[in-house]
């Protein structure tokens, strides 16, 4: 009886290790495992990764299509970059109307594009808020000399001088504004006053050996000419002014040299040519003055109508 009941009790315990024995049980040996079944998409935002991914792509597409269409319109300068970068500093300046590195900018960037009425504008606002800073009246002088406002711009300039005494641009643009007005022996005090400060400036020099010839001093205008040239050998408008003023003391010879010498190094230099051509007339070498004017028609044809004029004459 009690192998009866011994027999009863290991059975139960057969079959529970026989439930907990998986496959390598004596059962589970036998059996085939359930096959594998692949993983059930979870619901909510990843459910389908491949159309937001498309999404992306699109829209980084559109982004580079867009660079790249205002890439090609800047080079062929439908967008001027400059121009774009003023419009956005002028609308700081109105919203922030004490900024003065804006009208700086604005001042300096309208100079150079040419409109010397805006950039006139912007320099005075720039002068009201740094009443005391030398080179913002400097630049004022600038702007108002280039609307042909010298009597203005003398003014700037003298601001900036009292302000600094040694300032070499309030001097040097002193003497161009008084230029501009026909005040050659006050622009060739200016001058000298600025080359006193920078004794090494070729544009000093060239200007003012034009105010010394202006004034019929062309001896003198002549050591300025040659001097900016020691200073700055690349000057071909030296040579040119140079030319000029030996044609007025009427050293025709010497003019054709410094002309001659301009087209040697420059062969596209139409003013040379047109000077040239005029040096030739007044030796009273008409086929030498056709040549130049027919050189010109490549390069100038106003100047070689000028020149054909006078030939004519």
């Amino acid at each position: 009886m009690s192998h009866a009941m011994s027999g009863k009790q290991r059975s139960p315990q057969l079959e529970d290790s026989d439930r907990f024995s998986g496959p390598f049980g004596r059962r589970g040996a036998s059996e085939a495992l359930p096959a594998a079944q692949p993983p059930r998409p979870t619901a909510g935002r990843h459910r389908r990764p491949g159309k937001h991914m498309s999404r992306r792509g699109w829209a980084l597409a559109c982004v580079a299509v867009l660079l790249t269409v205002i890439f090609l319109l800047i080079k062929a300068n439908v967008i001027n970059v400059s121009n774009a970068r003023a419009a956005v500093i002028s609308r700081v300046a109105t919203l922030c109307p004490d900024r003065a590195g804006a009208y700086t900018f604005l001042g300096k960037h309208y100079n150079t594009v040419g409109r010397p009425k805006e950039a006139a504008d912007a320099c005075e606002r720039l002068a009201q808020i740094r009443p005391d800073d030398p080179a913002s009246h400097v630049m004022l002088g600038d702007a108002y000399r280039d609307e042909s406002r010298f009597q203005d711009a003398i003014v700037a300039y003298q601001t900036a001088i009292r302000l600094d005494p040694n300032c070499f641009d309030a001097h040097f643009g002193l003497g161009k504004a008084e230029s501009g007005l026909g005040r050659y022996p006050e622009a060739i005090d200016s001058y000298g006053r600025a080359l006193a400060i920078k004794p090494d400036s070729a544009a000093a020099h060239m200007s003012l050996g034009v105010a010394l010839s202006s004034s019929g001093r062309y001896e003198e205008a002549m050591q300025a000419f040659k001097q900016a040239k020691q200073l700055d050998p690349q000057i071909n408008e030296v040579e040119v002014l140079s030319g000029n003023a030996y044609m007025q003391a009427g050293l025709h010879e010497r003019a054709i040299q410094c002309f001659r010498e301009v087209i040697t190094t420059d062969q596209s230099h139409a003013r040379a040519y047109y000077d040239l051509g005029k040096a030739y007339l007044e030796i009273g070498d008409r086929g030498l003055a056709l040549e130049q004017q027919r050189i010109l028609q490549n390069l100038d044809t106003q100047l070689a109508d000028q020149l054909l004029s006078l030939i004519n004459n």
